[in-house]
Formats: structure tokens, C-alpha cells, sequence
């Protein structure tokens, strides 16, 4: 098999809670638990889950927001968390990130022209002096906005002209890999479907891959290729998008896509309703065992006990659950 363009491995971030007094440590917030996961070239992993496990700690570690305790990133087959420098500046020019607010990520005083070549003042030599203007315009067009837009700034353009000024500058320094941190949440849901059109067809053209954090199943569904569900900092079922959308094993999973409308029922087989009581434990103190024991409606003395493994069961894809079942027995 070809070596994955993006590989993590039990990788771990927590973020120190200090006294107000002394500045002591007295405790962590634990953001990431431990997540491993493989993405190809040209490939789109989904990580989905509730408010609070993890997704956005975890890709800010992937790109070097932040700083992980311990685990490992590879890209291309090189270490991220070694490297530094030169070499790591280089590399990391192949990774970009879009994210959620479309305005707040934009320096309201600058121009769309000024803040796509800002990548290539950053970065010298990926585009000469000389080809950026054209490049600007060839980068507006591309994401379906009016090359002669260059001079206005952010405030003049709607929510899904700014996402599309967002995605141009990722664009801007030709990554190979763009992670996508709930890009179309703050979206109308018309505006929402032609910037996943744009995402899947720059994938295409451009063979890119994303990381695509997304609270909507919905979304998931139609651009990933693999799905990695978080809870409380952990991967607790991963698979391709027909696995986890058509046969989920693990409770939690099973819960998040019965939540799900369904827009043509008479197409699809009847799920459970599967209502989960309570809120995310906190991540100060999760816990013991299987994370999401506290609202497993299969709950047993041993899921407090031992951790379960994300490993493959029942002949299906992997999941970290004691008792997984397939949909049709939870039906049962």
C-alpha cells in the first residue's frame, strides 16, 4: 500500500489548569486522548462528534497550533513534531487550514488581493513578484468569485463570498493537505451546498486532501471518503463512509445519526430514535473506562473497569466498544 500523505499515532494534548494564586498546576483539560488515523492523498477523512471532543484541539495540533505531549505526526513520511527550522516553515507551507468564521479569519484592513499574496510574502518563491496580481485573480476565479473583486476587503462581500476568499488563500501556497475546520457550519444551507461543490471539485482538479471537522452528519456524508467519530478525546469508531453511515457498531455513533433527518424515509430502512441523556463528561476529569459508559444505554460493570480498544469486531470496521452491535440487533 502507498505510504499515507498524513499519519498520527497515539497522539496526545492537554491544556495545564493553574491556580489563581500561585500559578500551580492543579489539573489538565485532556483535549486528546490517544487519536491514531491514516489519511491519504486525494482522500477526505470526516471527524464528527459533540461540542468538546476534541476535533478542533486535534487538527490545531496536526497543522502546530498547538503543542501536543506526546505521539507523533507524520506528513510525507517525515516527523512534523521533529522537525524545526527551515525544514519544518517548508513543510508546512503544504498544509492549510480553513476555518469557521469566515470574517473573523480575515484582516478586516486589508484587501482580498493583499491578503491572498500576504501566503506568498511568508513564503517567497512559490509565485514571483511579478505573477501576483494574475495569480489573485486566477485564485478568485477558481473559487468562484469576480477576478476584478481583488481591491475590495471582506466587509463588502456576503458570509459565503468570505469562506470563498478563505479557501483562495489556503489555496495560495498549493497544499496538499487542507483542513477544514467546520468551514460551512455558519452557512445558509444553499450557500453551504456550492462550498462543498467547490471543496469536492478542488479536490478533484488539485488532488487534495482534507481533514473536514463538521457537526452535520449530512455534510459528512456527501464529501468524505473516511469517518473517524470523537468522544471526549478519542476515535471510538473509524471506518469509510459507507461503513460508518450504513452499519454503525458503536453506540455513540449510532446515536449521532439517529439524530439525523432523514429526508426520503421511504428509501432508507428504519432506524431506533436513540435519545443520549446528559451532557460530555468534562475532560478535566473523564470518565474511568469507556468515556462514554456515563450515557451507554449498555453500560456493564466492565465498561468502568477496562478500556476498550479501537479495534475491528464483529468482522466490521474498527470501533472501541465492549459490546458493539450492528444496527439491526439494536433494533431487535
Amino acid at each position: 500500500m502507498p505510504e499515507p500523505l498524513l499519519s498520527v499515532r497515539d497522539l496526545h494534548t492537554s491544556f495545564p489548569i493553574r491556580s489563581a494564586l500561585l500559578q500551580r498546576k492543579v489539573g489538565a483539560v485532556q483535549a486528546v486522548a490517544g487519536v491514531s488515523f491514516d489519511l491519504a492523498a486525494g482522500r477526505t477523512l470526516g471527524l464528527v462528534g459533540e461540542s468538546g471532543s476534541g476535533k478542533t484541539t486535534l487538527a490545531r495540533t496536526v497543522i502546530g497550533l498547538e503543542k501536543p505531549e506526546s505521539g507523533t505526526v507524520f506528513f510525507e513520511g517525515r516527523d512534523l513534531l521533529a522537525m524545526s527550522g527551515a525544514e519544518l516553515r517548508q513543510t508546512r507551507r503544504q498544509i492549510q487550514m480553513v476555518f469557521q468564521d469566515p470574517y473573523a479569519s480575515l484582516n478586516p484592513r486589508l484587501t482580498v488581493e493583499q491578503i491572498i499574496s500576504e501566503a506568498w510574502r511568508v513564503h517567497p518563491g512559490v509565485v514571483p513578484r511579478d505573477r501576483w496580481p494574475a495569480e489573485v485573480k486566477d485564485l478568485l476565479a477558481r473559487v468562484g468569485l469576480n477576478p476584478d473583486h481583488a481591491d475590495r476587503y471582506p466587509h463588502q462581500f456576503s458570509g459565503g463570498q468570505r469562506q470563498r476568499v478563505g479557501i483562495a488563500r489556503a489555496l495560495a501556497l498549493r497544499p496538499r493537505l487542507v483542513i477544514c475546520d467546520e468551514a460551512v457550519s455558519a452557512l445558509d444551507v444553499s450557500v453551504r451546498a456550492q462550498v462543498l461543490n467547490l471543496l469536492a471539485d478542488l479536490r478533484a482538479d488539485l488532488g487534495l486532501a482534507y481533514l473536514f471537522i463538521a457537526h452535520d452528519l449530512s455534510v459528512v456524508r456527501h464529501l468524505c471518503d473516511d469517518v473517524a467519530v470523537m468522544y471526549l478525546g478519542k476515535v471510538v469508531e473509524h471506518g469509510t463512509r459507507e461503513q460508518v453511515f450504513t452499519a454503525p457498531v458503536h453506540p455513540y455513533t449510532q446515536a449521532l445519526l439517529s439524530a439525523v433527518p432523514v429526508t426520503r424515509p421511504w428509501a432508507v430502512p428504519p432506524r431506533p430514535e436513540i435519545i443520549l441523556s446528559g451532557d460530555i463528561p468534562s475532560p478535566v476529569s473523564p470518565p474511568s473506562g469507556c468515556r462514554f459508559r456515563t450515557r451507554c444505554w449498555k453500560a456493564q460493570p466492565r465498561c468502568g473497569s477496562e478500556e476498550p480498544a479501537l479495534i475491528q469486531r464483529l468482522d466490521e470496521h474498527p470501533a472501541a466498544c465492549h459490546f458493539p452491535e450492528l444496527p439491526s440487533e439494536v433494533a431487535a
